[in-house]
């Protein structure tokens, strides 16, 4: 007995994800809550546990492919009243039910496979057998492309060989590595490329002396073992930030185009970049101006962990209002951050390293960072950015008052 499993509303507005990636295969075993695939929304990547004990019958999307909210995710083997016959289960290879639009007469050239009936017509015109190969559309469907592969000899055929134009062309399409540009990958391109198209960069340098801090922070060290929270610099860091926002608060705004509004938001939503095994992430602390230090390390960890182990929520990757991406730990002397859209601004904090440095006229070994403001040039100018800085770098350099 067969039951579909379609796509739930989960929520955020959702009315289609991106299939990622499955964590079964046909003819695995499942249980009830165990986990089948991953989901891609406009806000997290979502695990979808299944809903049934029973075995996977036809998986119904291939990574990368989108697929609608009530749409059938995965048909599954199960015995129970929500069960329908299994001959009742007209799929395609891969999944999905065939469409009347794409079913041949059984006498037509290539009846049996998969493909609308423009990629057949290309077909007769062009003299290719769609029976003799195979397609690398959604579910297996043969598109355009591999019809015209296919007439130029290039095309795999049906039983997975590829016909070469040469054998220079073998040797190199051997030589390359094709990695699906699905997932988060993509959709951090997409938030990074809207960003570019629509906000006027600039970026404004300047160097921190974090050797005031560096104590501080050792001398809390103690407290925050008995508290088991892991102390790192950021949580200093956003303390010395909302500081900052109570004297340039069009730092921590949005630009509202369509209302012609600069809205200077009243919270403190901070985000914190983290690289995870799926890509760029950017879980938000909310409330942050309401927190102390170790409430903040206590967030930032929690928060990183579930990103990293891919249990995030889509409500921990929105709303924010500013973003802090830490390269330090990793390394470099400079970066230009890219806006984290709708937002207006983006800290880059680098490297914290020993350096010579001028103080009262004697050279002295401090511990310095350099920090990256890049800001939206239609909200705020070069002067109030240079003014924010030496705002923030006042806080930073005297770590007791953000205490």
């Amino acid at each position: 007995m067969i039951y579909d499993f379609k796509l739930p509303d989960i929520g955020e507005g959702l009315t289609e994800g991106e299939l990622v990636k499955w964590h079964v295969k046909e003819g695995d075993t499942v249980k009830e809550n165990d986990p089948i695939c991953n989901v891609l929304t406009d806000k997290a990547e979502v695990e979808i546990p299944s809903p049934k004990n029973g075995k996977i019958f036809k998986l119904a999307a291939k990574a990368g492919e989108k697929v609608k909210v009530h749409e059938t995710l995965v048909a599954i083997d199960v015995a129970g009243p929500d069960a329908k016959p299994a001959a009742a289960a007209a799929v395609e290879p891969g999944g999905r039910a065939v469409p009347d639009a794409l079913k041949g007469s059984a006498s037509a050239p290539g009846a049996a496979v998969s493909a609308t009936p423009a990629v057949r017509k290309l077909a007769s015109d062009l003299k290719v057998d769609l029976g003799k190969i195979s397609g690398t559309g959604p579910t297996g469907r043969i598109t355009e492309d591999d019809v015209r592969r296919a007439a130029n000899g290039t095309a795999p055929s049906s039983n997975g060989a590829v016909k070469p134009a040469s054998a220079s062309a073998t040797a190199a399409s051997g030589a390359d590595e094709h990695i699906p540009f699905i997932g988060i990958r993509r959709k951090t391109a997409e938030k990074m490329a809207e960003s570019w198209r629509t906000i006027p960069h600039v970026s404004h340098m300047d160097e921190a002396d974090f050797t005031a801090l560096v104590k501080l922070r050792q001398e809390m060290k103690a407290e925050a073992e008995k508290k088991s929270i892991k102390l790192t610099y950021l949580p200093f860091i956003i303390k010395a930030l909302i500081k900052t926002f109570k004297e340039f608060p069009q730092f921590n705004a949005v630009l509202d185009e369509k209302a012609g509004a600069i809205i200077h938001k009243r919270d403190c939503h901070v985000g914190i970049a983290a690289s995870t095994p799926s890509g760029l992430m950017v879980p938000v602390i909310k409330d942050a101006e309401k927190k102390d230090v170790w409430t903040l390390a206590s967030d930032i960890h929690r928060l990183a962990d579930k990103a990293r182990a891919g249990k995030i929520e889509a409500a921990d990757l929105s709303g924010g209002t500013f973003t802090i991406t830490n390269i330090g730990p990793i390394g470099g002397l400079f970066a230009t951050p890219i806006i984290n859209y709708p937002e207006v601004a983006i800290l880059a904090v680098m490297k914290l390293q020993e350096r010579p440095v001028a103080r009262d006229g004697a050279v002295q070994i401090r511990s310095m960072a350099n920090l990256v403001l890049t800001f939206d040039h239609r909200v705020t100018d070069g002067a109030q950015a240079a003014s924010f800085m030496n705002t923030l770098i006042k806080g930073l350099e005297n770590p007791k008052t953000l205490l």
